[in-house]
């Protein structure tokens, strides 16, 4: 388990140390699912680097803080959603479930000074809590605002139902 941690604290050193996008997005990912000790390719998976890397290029955000933003969304979708919603939201983008709330974002910043992002996207309970992870992010208000609308496409475009993402647009705030 020591392993894992110094290999994502690696990761980590050379993600802050390399320019923005350097690398792929999917290594973040790998980080993250390999250092909680969950399931190894869950977040590596494409569809889940495809929305954090659509989220790096259109909105030109950190690594650090799609996978923050996306976390906090995705935990307040999680204390949100009924439970078979949620199950079939994670089902239409598989690796999904590892970027909800504060476990994604602390396994990649490890005690590299992100603990109180992390610590934000602890217990994600209302669009309150999202804003002020994003505002810990340093992600400003206009780019925030992008979040939700270009993960309810990327959801739609993996298959997501209409039902789910109706739901998801309401518990965001996303007009329709």
């Amino acid at each position: 388990m020591q392993i894992k941690r110094a290999v994502a604290l690696a990761t980590l050193m050379t993600v802050v140390a390399a320019p923005v996008f350097a690398f792929s997005l999917s290594d973040v990912a790998g980080a993250v699912s390999g250092s909680s000790g969950v399931n190894q390719n869950a977040a590596s998976t494409p569809q889940a680097s495809g929305l954090l890397s659509t989220l790096g290029s259109q909105l030109n955000v950190t690594p650090t803080q799609a996978v923050g933003g996306t976390g906090a969304l995705m935990g307040l979708a999680k204390n949100k959603l009924s439970g078979g919603d949620y199950s079939s939201l994670t089902k239409s983008v598989p690796g999904l479930d590892q970027l909800s709330g504060a476990g994604a974002l602390s396994s990649l910043m490890g005690n590299a000074g992100g603990s109180s992002a992390a610590g934000a996207l602890g217990n994600v309970q209302s669009m309150t809590d999202v804003n002020s992870a994003f505002s810990k992010l340093g992600i400003s208000g206009d780019t925030a605002s992008q979040f939700a609308p270009l993960i309810l496409k990327y959801l739609g475009d993996q298959g997501t139902s209409g039902t789910v993402l109706k739901s998801l647009s309401s518990i965001w705030g996303v007009g329709s």
